[in-house]
């Protein structure tokens, strides 16, 4: 096996291939069930053919992947790089996944979206050299800057750009929401659920960038308004993982200061400044009510919480078969209705689990780990804490189970925030 960063190991892909994997990027973190719903596109929302159920950043990456193949020696290229191990591994769990709906009779479409566009977003992000990494980076800003700015400006008018779509498990209708009362924001990605953990994986790779490496002007103007946008969305799992993870990373920082006895002056500066300023800064977004939104999911949280305790209850109610195979039995459905569990199962590992077993689960698991292995001796160690932080999401949300854009979010932004800290001279990031 040639070294992977070896530099003629891999042609450069086409300029116009580059251009609509960068497309398919936009159309990820812009293009919502609930904007595609204005469109009467019916993404996740009851109706339409089965060919609107699929995301529109995965028709477009496969149509990167077509124009690669049609530029010479393109089909080699790829075939290089579907061969290689964490690539292979990740494709076949995503494709494993995929055949297991087939064969229950359950829609593609979750796991197109969720599992095989997050394996192909790897191995063409993977294959780019480090200076097209760092133009789709700016890109990447961009949209996560008018997503927290689309929150805020939902906060400041009452209401969503693109109305919320949410469907009732046992009648299969659109859900009122209108009367729920304070609503919280959802941004261009079109649940505050989701635009809360990706915000929040963003600001976790800033702080660990910050205190440990160098970010740019770019990312800090960026993370400064994800941080105002943040409560905004209202997640609790996601707000309270952020935390956790901020305070472990303060910590870390502060024990390697204390370690080296002299403390300098810019340690010392930020230990003060550390203690003082995050308790200021929440008491100032009390006082500005920019911590409305999660003190009325505090109050009422629209039946979220006891959702999942019943998802516990499906799980402990789940014969070991079907938790070692999956929904083999074609059951989950019916106890989801017979629970009473208006929004299905929200812990993100025990749906995964109930739907598509212990085993395939993970392998899918073990697949992500071998890839994030590699970018953590390739990129930086530094990645490991946003990936804590999105376990400890995740594990308070759908995450990356059922059709979700999650987790392919969370790979681009790993490949994307990280990719400088990946010599220039290696070329591509293929591994």
């Amino acid at each position: 096996m040639p070294d992977i960063f070896q530099r003629n190991m891999l042609m450069p892909a086409p300029q116009l291939s580059l251009l609509v994997l960068a497309l398919a990027i936009i159309a990820l973190f812009s293009l919502s069930g609930n904007v595609l719903y204005l469109f009467g596109i019916s993404y996740d929302s009851p109706g339409g053919s089965p060919l609107q159920k699929i995301h529109p950043s995965s028709y477009l990456l496969l149509l990167s992947m077509m124009i690669w193949a049609l530029y010479r020696g393109g089909i080699q290229q790829l075939y290089s790089l579907t061969l290689l191990r964490s690539h292979f591994l990740l494709l076949a769990a995503a494709v494993c996944l995929l055949l297991q709906d087939i064969l229950l009779g359950r829609p593609l479409s979750s796991a197109i979206v969720s599992y095989v566009s997050a394996a192909l977003f790897v191995m063409l992000l993977k294959a780019q050299s480090l200076k097209r990494l760092l133009q789709l980076k700016q890109i990447l800003l961009l949209l996560l800057f008018a997503n927290a700015a689309v929150g805020v400006y939902e906060y400041l008018t009452g209401g969503l750009i693109a109305p919320l779509v949410l469907t009732d498990i046992s009648s299969g209708d659109v859900i009122d929401t209108s009367h729920w009362g304070q609503v919280r924001s959802a941004g261009l990605m079109g649940h505050p659920l989701t635009s809360t953990m990706l915000s929040g994986f963003f600001l976790v790779c800033f702080g660990a960038r910050f205190l440990f490496a160098r970010v740019s002007l770019g990312e800090s103007l960026t993370a400064v308004m994800l941080l105002v946008a943040l409560p905004l969305f209202g997640g609790r799992g996601s707000i309270l993982a952020f935390l956790l993870v901020l305070l472990l990373m303060l910590s870390i920082k502060g024990a390697q200061s204390l370690q080296r006895r002299a403390m300098s002056r810019n340690a010392l500066l930020y230990l003060l400044s550390s203690l003082l300023l995050l308790p200021l800064l929440l008491y100032a977004a009390y006082l500005a009510g920019l911590l409305d939104p999660v003190l009325s999911r505090m109050e009422d949280d629209q039946g979220s919480a006891s959702t999942r305790l019943i998802a516990i209850e499906i799980m402990l109610d789940t014969p070991l078969i079907n938790i070692l195979l999956g929904d083999i039995d074609r059951s989950l459905a019916a106890k989801v209705l017979l629970y009473g569990s208006r929004y299905g199962i929200e812990i993100g590992w025990i749906a995964l689990t109930l739907t598509y077993g212990a085993l395939l689960s993970g392998f899918l698991l073990y697949a992500l780990y071998l890839n994030l292995s590699h970018l953590y001796r390739k990129l930086s160690a530094l990645l490991i804490f946003p990936w804590l932080y999105a376990v400890i999401a995740w594990s308070s949300g759908t995450g990356i189970s059922g059709k979700t854009i999650m987790l392919s979010a969370a790979l681009i932004m790993t490949l994307l925030l990280f990719a400088e800290e990946h010599d220039v001279r290696h070329g591509a990031i293929t591994g």
